[in-house]
């Protein structure tokens, strides 16, 4: 059996850029660059639609729990109404039957 030799990794020359500026692009494709611009536009936009539906729920959820509130509310004072006419008419019987 013959043995061959080890293929060697490539080995690539970093780039450096002279005036390396944080934050740009140095990527000398444009398509790419405009493609990858316009996917991160998308991601952004799609990020605030996201935002925007849950503030609409959160201000629906709000509203739904204000008119509950106000129902049952409404619903207790009406059987408070309601239970004070009944004991008021039974201290004005029980009056009657003490005279």
């Amino acid at each position: 059996m013959q043995k061959q030799k080890p293929v060697p990794i490539k080995m690539l020359n970093p780039k450096f850029e002279e005036n390396f500026v944080k934050g740009r692009d140095y990527d000398p494709d444009r398509e790419r660059v405009v493609k990858r611009k316009l996917q991160k536009q998308v991601k952004h936009e799609a990020k605030g639609a996201a935002r925007e539906l849950r503030k609409d729920t959160f201000f629906l959820l709000e509203v739904k729990e204000k008119e509950r509130a106000e129902k049952y509310e409404k619903a207790l004072a009406f059987l408070q109404e309601q239970e004070h006419g009944i004991t008021s008419e039974q201290l004005e019987k029980g009056r009657k039957r003490g005279r």
